[in-house]
């Protein structure tokens, strides 16, 4: 497979930390995308040059194929992931939980001094 096309597969959708952080599943769900969308020739070609271990034996030949495209797709989505991550900023613009500007250092409040005496009802 092209690496390019894995690429646009990963720049085509927006990530959640949760999918980022469980790499193995996103991997996976990648992995079974591109493959469910690859022509055969295509997938012939990314296993051409595979070599047959014993752990094939007595397994039919699709069910050999398939797993073989799916280890060496794995393995290429994996490698574009991890380039593309080492190059990554993360955004929290999107995040609701933003803290008010006054909080962090900015202007008083006019209404209320962060010297207030309480009143003397608090005090009861």
């Amino acid at each position: 497979m092209n690496d390019e096309m894995i690429k646009l597969k990963v720049l085509a959708k927006s990530w959640t930390f949760t999918e980022i952080s469980n790499l193995k599943n996103t991997i996976e769900s990648l992995c079974n995308e591109i493959y469910s969308e690859s022509k055969l020739i295509e997938r012939f070609e990314l296993i051409r040059e595979v070599k047959i271990n014993e752990g094939f034996v007595g397994h039919t030949f699709e069910d050999v194929m398939r797993d073989a495209i799916k280890i060496k797709l794995s393995g290429e989505i994996a490698g574009v992931i991890r380039n593309m991550l080492n190059t990554a900023t993360v955004d929290f613009k999107g995040n609701e939980n933003e803290i008010s500007e006054r909080s962090v250092g900015g202007k008083s409040h006019k209404e209320r001094t962060t010297n207030e005496k309480k009143s003397s009802l608090d005090e009861r």
